[in-house]
């Protein structure tokens, strides 16, 4: 018997779930489909298990300046299994969570894969459901080049490096973007030998330039070697991997014992689905996130652009609202956060993104060597740098240094609010604490300095 209800989602990651929670808020039924785990990539194989791995990795990291504050530590060795094993209690207690608060709100979870039928309905085991609206939040999942298929041995992708119990001497990262590089960070603390090569001119090719260089020279004092404009054009498999870089003119071979793979990643569609695809396979959507099937919306990485969960919760809360008539917009400013050491965020405009649009802008760097509680916590290599326009209007804030991703928020809050450099100079900030760098960042933009020549 066909079921009905008012919105089915296809996808249990940060855009499905927020967008069955939001409908729920307006009283709606809602079932939510997820052939894997509630979640999604974010929480299961993505931003929480790479964090916890971090977590540790820093805190094994850190015991090595125990003796810089008067502490005499003893490090016996290094269980990873027991790291591996805490990540996992992590995701499994945060996924518990999530399966209560579905049940608090009363949405019907189910195990399996959605498929569309040609009658409109959506087909999911033996149950069939006519949904009023239906939400695809399918995601995406790792993608793999012709030639360097993942093996899950010697070659592997994000996912299957998460599950491994043992660390890898040495570890050659194919792709120098936000995956590589945190995951460089992960194993470069852990004293794993690890080299990055990465195709473009720079790692992290879509964070601004200088925060780029920045990065780059801490990989080099971490002993990560940067091979930038570089290809791996084979890779020969046995007792170890020996990858073949192509560099310019010249060609390398790296011996490692394990090669991860972190070169984008591809839509997922449910079987079935009606609507429009993008020229790359993604799901087009209009202005309200609809598909060119009018009861079928789409939200989160499915649909492309910036993948971000935080974005994808979004986007779902919006997709929700458009269907059901409530007010909702489509563009955020959205701060993109790197886990690496030292950690990186920024929001709104590249200097060269804002140079393409705006001609003259102004910009202003504040280096955190002047910063009294960088200084204090040992971790000042690293600035705050102010893209503005002429009229003084800023246009992107880029911060890399400790506690980067958490100060992020508030630069997001002043570009959705437009403010200009001498509103946000009537800022006070605490002193002493890493954010007052930024205000320091907004005085030497305009002209007068506090800390800084």
């Amino acid at each position: 018997m066909t079921q009905n209800v008012d919105l089915l989602v296809i996808g249990g990651g940060p855009a499905g779930y927020a967008a069955a929670i939001r409908a729920t808020h307006l009283g709606k039924t809602v079932v939510l489909v997820e052939k894997r785990r509630l979640g999604g990539t974010c929480l299961n194989r993505g931003c929480i298990p790479t964090k916890a791995l971090l977590e540790s990795a820093h805190f094994y990291a850190g015991l090595g300046s125990a003796a810089s504050h008067g502490v005499e530590v003893e490090v016996k060795g290094l269980d990873y299994s027991q790291v591996v094993s805490n990540k996992d209690r992590i995701v499994e207690n945060l996924v518990s969570g999530l399966q209560f608060l579905m049940k608090k709100r009363q949405i019907t979870v189910l195990a399996g894969e959605a498929r569309f039928l040609p009658s409109g309905a959506i087909q999911v085991g033996e149950e069939v459901f006519q949904p009023a609206h239906v939400l695809v939040a399918t995601g995406t999942e790792p993608f793999q080049l012709p030639g360097l298929e993942v093996d899950g041995e010697l070659v592997v992708n994000s996912d299957q490096l998460l599950d491994r119990t043992t660390l890898p001497r040495s570890l050659v990262i194919v792709g120098g973007g936000v995956i590589g590089c945190e995951f460089a960070t992960i194993f470069a603390e852990y004293g794993v030998e690890v080299t990055i090569v990465e195709l473009m001119p720079r790692i992290l090719p879509t964070e601004d330039a200088e925060i780029s260089q920045a990065m780059a020279r801490e990989f080099k004092k971490r002993k990560v070697k940067v091979l930038t404009e570089a290809k791996v054009a084979g890779i020969e498999r046995g007792a170890h991997a020996r990858v073949t870089v192509e560099q310019k003119d010249r060609t390398a071979e790296l011996e490692a014992e394990l090669v991860l793979i972190c070169v984008g990643r591809r839509p997922v569609l449910p079987d079935g689905f009606p609507g429009e695809r993008n020229a790359k396979g993604y799901i087009q959507v209009n202005e309200r996130f609809q598909t060119s099937v009018p009861n079928i919306y789409a939200a989160g990485d499915i649909i492309g652009g910036v993948q971000l969960a935080h974005l994808a919760f979004e986007e779902g809360w919006a997709a929700v609202n458009f269907m059901f008539d409530q007010p909702a917009r489509n563009q955020w400013f959205v701060p993109a956060c790197v886990y690496t050491k030292p950690e990186i965020a920024a929001v709104g405009l590249t200097e060269e993104q804002a140079r393409e649009q705006y001609g003259e802008v102004l910009t202003a760097k504040y280096s955190l060597k002047g910063n009294g509680r960088a200084v204090i916590a040992r971790e000042d290599a690293g600035f705050v740098k102010f893209v503005a326009a002429p009229d003084g209007k800023v246009l992107g804030v880029h911060i890399i240094g400790p506690q980067a991703t958490e100060l992020i928020a508030g630069a997001a809050l002043a570009l959705e609010q437009g403010m200009t450099l001498e509103e946000w100079a009537q800022v006070i900030y605490p002193h002493p604490t890493v954010s007052e760098s930024i205000k320091e960042a907004v005085l030497s933009a305009l002209g007068c300095g506090l800390h800084s020549v």
